[in-house]
């Protein structure tokens, strides 16, 4: 049974309070000494219209919170792959980017129906603002990335994680590559604080370990990280971070953006390479090419997807319910106040 506005629950928390406010006014209860004495053990007959008024009330608040029964009428068995890709937005992604930017690609797929490529941006004076900082190209990469998993076909799940200094949700593991699409054309939006890989918990690695254990569905499971590379993990830490992706089994990509990230000892590269993942270049057009092939050549297992579903209402039971026990309530006590 799911809720579809649960919101209406937070009536719960008020049903003891008419009672303790009732009852201090000498609204409930025994309205004259003198009924104690005569009725004695009538005192727990009290409790009894009481208990049915507040369940009353709380029938009342799951009725408004409107449950409903989901059936699953169909599902779906494919062939697919979860994959993250966590997007290093810190502040050093802002540097200008000396390379090459990855073309754009274009067509008539519904990314392009559906999500038009935006417009250069400009600056007050009008002119055309010069597009060549390490997003950028991180962000064409990926979007080429999307677009090449949706005109493949190969049902992926693909997730989004940004981060800088800490790693936070952009969306979350789904078939609908639009959406995804959509959120990586605003990745370019505002540039965060320094470069976190996980030194300090909980970095992407972490982030994506948790997701994956949460929504992820797929045995073959993989994290392309897309970053500069301008931070360091100490031996601990690298170690920590091989043992985690090593034991939940996860394949890491890491697209390297500006200068820092040619450098062979670069340590996100060495962790990369020592749990036997790859690296690529992002202004290397057969690096990324590489890239696409080699995460095709990984296994797919079989996810299950649900095509259709029905929902039931439960409204009216709870509804009644709740009229039912108001009224057996109201009776009930003064019943007992006229003993």
């Amino acid at each position: 049974m799911v809720l579809a506005q649960p919101l209406w629950l937070a009536l719960l928390l008020l049903v003891p309070l008419p009672w303790l406010l009732l009852r201090r006014k000498g609204y409930v209860g025994y309205s004259d000494v003198r009924l104690a004495k005569t009725i004695g053990a009538s005192g727990l007959l009290h409790l009894i219209p009481v208990v049915l008024l507040s369940l009353g009330f709380a029938a009342l608040s799951i009725a408004l919170a409107r449950p409903q029964n989901v059936q699953v009428i169909s599902t779906q068995t494919i062939k697919a792959r979860d994959i993250i890709i966590a997007v290093d937005k810190s502040g050093s992604m802002g540097a200008r980017f000396e390379g090459t930017i990855p073309p754009r690609q274009t067509g008539n797929s519904e990314l392009d129906k559906e999500f038009p490529t935006r417009p250069k941006k400009k600056d007050p004076n009008g002119f055309e603002e010069d597009k060549h900082r390490r997003l950028d190209a991180a962000q064409a990469a990926v979007l080429n990335f999307i677009r090449d998993r949706h005109s493949a076909g190969a049902g992926d799940r693909v997730g989004v994680i940004l981060f800088d200094f800490l790693p936070y949700y952009s969306w979350p593991l789904t078939h609908d590559l639009k959406m995804i699409y959509r959120k990586i054309e605003f990745a370019d939006e505002g540039l965060g604080g320094g470069t976190n890989f996980g030194e300090y918990k909980p970095g992407p690695i972490d982030f994506a370990a948790d997701h994956f254990d949460e929504l992820g569905q797929s045995v073959t499971k993989v994290l392309i990280m897309v970053t500069d590379g301008e931070d360091r993990l100490s031996p601990g830490t690298m170690q920590r971070l091989q043992d985690l992706l090593n034991s939940k089994g996860i394949k890491l990509y890491v697209i390297g953006v500006g200068e820092t990230m040619a450098q062979r000892d670069v340590d996100i590269l060495r962790l990369a390479e020592s749990v036997g993942g790859k690296s690529f270049r992002v202004e290397n057009a057969k690096d990324l090419d590489e890239c696409f092939r080699s995460i095709d050549q990984l296994e797919r297992s079989a996810v299950q997807i649900e095509t259709s579903q029905k929902r039931e209402e439960m409204f009216m039971a709870f509804a009644m319910a709740a009229v039912l026990l108001l009224v057996l309530g109201v009776i009930g006590e003064a019943l007992v106040l006229n003993q």
